[in-house]
């Protein structure tokens, strides 16, 4: 399995959205449009987790796109300190731009495959962004002055959602002071999103021992959605970026979300109804 890469049009330090890309041999209909978590690197190198997720999605005939944010520097491995990275890559990058970028990068997959039913499929912030793309909620875009590119709402005919909720634990290690989350939207600008989302299917997973959102805070969200064939489901020991059961390292949250994911879209045929 061979991965292609293309840029978008980013709106911060290189200016670049990076897409990586590894197509079906079979051909599918769908193409998932995988967004990173905040800070996040995604590529299809040995040992990323969205890497991973793709070669698992490939393999059940799913064409998968990662989008990498624009930023100043794409050395994560130079910086063992996630503050350090943060300041490194993202000084100064606003919430706004984030949310610009994922939307670029959908506008450039969905040009790329102009037939593909899209599926949106977002980790902690890459979920939040990709509930205020569905929801057709752009305004942390324009209050930056920015103009929001374009994206085909009606060709989403799925969204996935890991680890996203609409409000931080009290004792949550995540720093709301660091570059682009002390930008972020209010709370309640995510959930006017949440309820104006129409899509044909929707897929939420919470992983139990979660250290930076509590299930009520992502279970929110999910029920402000006014979809009826919609699914929340917990994986039980997985921890905030389902790389492990109960502490130990594991590929088990990866193959259980990819497993679900894949049946929930071969029960939608590729020209389903909006």
């Amino acid at each position: 399995m061979s991965g292609l890469h293309v840029d978008a049009s980013g709106s911060y330090g290189d200016r670049a959205v990076r897409i990586e890309v590894l197509e079906s041999p079979d051909g599918s209909p769908w193409v998932v449009c995988l967004f990173h978590g905040v800070y996040g690197v995604a590529s299809l190198e040995e040992g990323n987790k969205y890497g991973e997720l793709a070669r698992r999605l490939s393999e059940r005939g799913i064409t998968t796109c990662l989008v990498e944010t624009s930023r100043d520097v794409r050395n994560r491995a130079d910086f063992p300190d996630r503050s350090d990275w943060a300041d490194a890559a993202f000084s100064g990058k606003k919430y706004g731009q984030e949310l610009f970028d994922h939307m670029s990068g959908l506008s450039k997959v969905s040009e790329m495959f102009p037939d593909g039913r899209i599926c949106l499929w977002g980790f902690f912030l890459g979920g939040i962004d990709s509930l205020m793309i569905a929801g057709g909620v752009v305004v942390p875009i324009s209050d930056l002055g920015l103009e929001a590119p374009s994206v085909p709402l009606d060709r989403i005919g799925a969204l996935v959602i890991s680890g996203s909720g609409d409000t931080l634990k009290s004792d949550s290690s995540i720093k709301t002071s660091l570059p682009v989350l002390s930008s972020i939207c209010e709370a309640e600008v995510l959930r006017e999103a949440c309820r104006n989302v129409e899509v044909p299917s929707v897929d939420f997973f919470y992983g139990s021992e979660d250290d930076t959102f509590d299930k009520p805070s992502c279970r929110r969200l999910f029920d402000l959605i006014p979809v009826s064939n919609k699914y929340f489901t917990v994986i039980d020991g997985a921890d905030h970026p389902f790389r492990s059961i109960d502490g130990v390292p594991s590929t088990q949250p990866l193959d259980l979300m990819v497993a679900t994911v894949s049946a929930h879209l071969q029960g939608h045929p590729a020209d389903w109804p909006r």
